[in-house]
């Protein structure tokens, strides 16, 4: 296997010959990861001026991330402000008291789990810890007030229900006993392997969902909790079900608590429950009051300031496509009645949403590649645009006569931006990149659309190379998105440092969103219903030949990459559809078995709601469709890249594929990274993430142009 040195890869690969092109400015590379921060968690003062938000940095020397909230004034006037120092990765959810005098938040010290601190703003110092539970704390919420602090934690059903714990040891007479007395001894041997359980070591799995993202899971259910916002303070818990309980919001009188409850409707486990309701409890304990919407999974639910209506998140599960619908933005009046939907006209999914002064409900879709900011009136349904054009909109909050929120654009991949109310007056209020990029090159996105093979209208984009100049027939290099009703596009931040990154190094890239995509409605995310392979493939090929005929790529120099679902359908390509096509292809974290990903993944719903059933009831179709029973048909050059404790797609479905083709003497690298999940390319440890994209990128130099040395 090739070993990679970074910094020549970096500083020579990547910039040969671009030292006279673009201005002179020199190409994005992987290591700029640690070079670029991040702005996100929104939250705004009561007034609307000032807000407050997270910045994410990479920190190499430590191969963690940074994670710090900054405060600044929605004008425009001043500077931004640091107002921690933690160094934490879990810091976030910053959330202002009603007087703007406190900030509540959640971060994780020492080494321990998230807790809920509070920072006095109004008359200074240090932030302090409101909550000190074993179990965590996340999603602080003001009471009406200010005098207490709803929040979530996740208890075992021993941490629930003290009588359950169990302290006995085996008596190891008792078992020696067992011809004497076999009910004693039995009652000893359960005793002790209790005992032996208790650690995880063995681990007992029970439950349906005993997958997480990184590892095996035990019965860990969130509850709802309440606290007074003053130090030591004991936190008071409003529920105890064996189910999860989520999103808790205030009503504005403050006697009541609103969150979304995943409580089984029969006599069995709650990981068998696919619906969840919206509840209401008092806040100082006592019955919950269940509003239920048969057929749906509820979540996020918040009262309008008035306390007329509640605006909440619900998915159709009970469809005959339960996991390819949009997630839909309903209004309903506070006693459960009414109900209304914002988005359903829109035939988008719905990201986020908060309620505006005024009788305003604000909220954000993803819709053909962007994720503009809308807001509409709650009397009168009438969706109307803040914040459009090729962006996205990644978080935001309103109160005030003001909105802010933080942005990604092609050109500037995060900021913090304010407007009025109505949208107009738009003012960016950091700077978080600007250094880097004055330095360096930074290819746009130019949008095309281009019929399929059925004719369907496609939506892609193309970025020329650094050294890019009419005529000259660069490589080119297809992205792919994952999901598989993922989105890409101006909106979508993920993957922008790997793009320019291939731009840098000289590749026209291309990403598109094939069938099957969200952000236009929930007949294309249907689209590929027991489906996933070949007219997905298609859409992408043809885009690509589109790029091709314009003249700003070599046909003889093609390369393909994506993840997750896309990884999937790069080994689909390359075994199934085009095998001649590409000099080289890297599947990302992909599924290469359906069976397998099924059997060994946390995401197994998603099989049986893409394909129709299990995997023995849709046997044809799940050998049909996965790329492993097409093996034999790879001559591309595949590097495959997996977390080890990736239990989204599971590794052993990518172990399954490199063994196939090994055994066939095809050219294919595997490289396993230890400690990492699903989300290696959006959180992983930033080595990993540096290294990854620089492995995508030579395996591409090394087949597509050998000619480099």
């Amino acid at each position: 296997m090739h070993r990679i040195p970074t910094i020549a890869l970096a500083a020579t690969l990547l910039a040969a010959g671009t030292a006279a092109t673009a201005q002179a400015r020199r190409p994005l590379v992987p290591l700029d990861l640690y070079h670029m921060r991040t702005a996100s968690d929104v939250a705004l003062a009561p007034d609307g001026g000032s807000v407050v938000y997270v910045v994410t940095q990479a920190d190499s020397a430590t191969n963690k991330y940074r994670r710090d909230l900054w405060i600044a004034r929605t004008d425009g006037s001043g500077t931004p402000r640091r107002l921690t120092w933690t160094n934490s990765a879990a810091t976030g959810g910053p959330v202002f008291s009603p007087d703007g005098g406190r900030l509540a938040f959640v971060s994780a010290r020492d080494g321990g789990r998230a807790q809920v601190w509070i920072l006095p703003l109004a008359e200074g110092g240090e932030a302090w810890p409101l909550t000190d539970l074993k179990t965590g704390a996340t999603g602080p919420v003001w009471s009406p007030r200010g005098d207490r602090v709803a929040f979530t934690s996740a208890l075992t059903p021993m941490e629930l229900d003290s009588t359950r714990r169990d302290t006995a040891k085996a008596n190891t007479a008792a078992i020696r006993r067992i011809d004497q007395d076999r009910a004693a001894a039995l009652a000893a041997i359960r005793a002790k392997l209790r005992d032996d359980a208790r650690d995880d070591d063995p681990r007992i799995v029970t439950r349906l969902n005993f997958m997480g993202e990184t590892g095996i899971e035990g019965e860990r259910w969130r509850q709802v909790y309440v606290v007074d916002a003053r130090p030591e303070a004991k936190p008071v818990r409003l529920t105890s079900g064996l189910w999860a309980s989520n999103a808790p919001a205030w009503s504005p009188d403050g006697s009541s608590v609103i969150f979304s409850s995943a409580e089984p409707r029969g006599a069995y486990h709650a990981d068998v429950e696919q619906e969840s309701d919206l509840v209401v409890i008092p806040a100082a304990g006592g019955a919950p009051r269940r509003i239920a919407e048969a057929g749906y999974e509820e979540n996020s639910p918040r009262y309008s300031p008035d306390g007329r209506y509640v605006a909440y998140v619900r998915q159709h599960v009970a469809s005959r496509f339960p996991t390819a619908v949009n997630n839909e933005l309903v209004v309903m009046r506070a006693d459960g009645t009414e109900r209304r939907s914002v988005t359903g006209p829109m035939d988008r999914s719905v990201t986020a949403f908060h309620f505006g002064p005024g009788g305003w409900l604000y909220f954000t879709v993803q819709s053909e590649g962007a994720i503009p900011l809308y807001r509409t009136r709650l009397d009168r349904i009438a969706p109307q645009r803040v914040a459009s054009g090729p962006r996205g909109v990644t978080s935001f909050d309103v109160e005030g006569r003001t909105v802010a929120w933080t942005q990604m654009s092609p050109q500037r991949p995060s900021d913090v931006y304010s407007a009025a109310l109505d949208g107009t007056r738009e003012r960016r209020l950091t700077t978080l990149n600007d250094s880097l990029l004055a330095r360096v090159y930074v290819a746009d996105y130019e949008e095309l659309w281009y019929r399929s093979y059925d004719g369907r209208r496609i939506q892609g984009w193309v970025m020329k190379p650094i050294d890019y100049t009419p005529g000259s027939r660069p490589p080119l290099a297809v992205e792919m998105h994952g999901g598989p009703h993922a989105m890409w596009g101006p909106g979508e931040s993920s993957m922008w440092l790997e793009y320019q990154s291939l731009a840098g190094a000289g590749y026209t890239v291309f990403f598109s969103n094939p069938r099957g995509s969200g952000g236009y409605g929930e007949e294309t995310l249907q689209s590929i219903h027991r489906n996933w392979g070949t007219p997905p493939a298609r859409d992408v090929l043809i885009g690509a030949d589109s790029v091709l005929a314009r003249g700003l790529a070599d046909p003889a120099k093609q390369a393909l990459t994506g993840g997750s679902y896309a990884g999937y359908l790069t080994a689909w390509i390359i075994a199934k559809e085009a095998p001649q096509r590409f000099k080289a292809a890297a599947a990302q974290r992909g599924v290469y078995d359906l069976s397998i990903w099924w059997g060994a993944s946390n995401t197994w719903r998603l099989f049986e709601g893409e394909f129709g059933g299990r995997p023995w009831e849709q046997a044809d179709i799940a050998r049909e469709q996965s790329p492993l029973t097409h093996v034999a048909n790879v001559r591309t050059p595949l590097l495959m890249l997996h977390g080890e404790q990736d239990y989204r797609t599971t590794i052993a479905g990518a172990e399954a594929f490199y063994r196939a083709l090994t055994v066939l003497g095809r050219p294919v690298e595997f490289v396993r990274y230890p400690r990492e999940g699903h989300e290696l390319t959006r959180s992983g440890e930033p080595a990993h993430r540096v290294d990854h994209m620089l492995r995508i990128v030579e395996w591409f130099e090394r087949h597509v142009r050998p000619e480099i040395r």
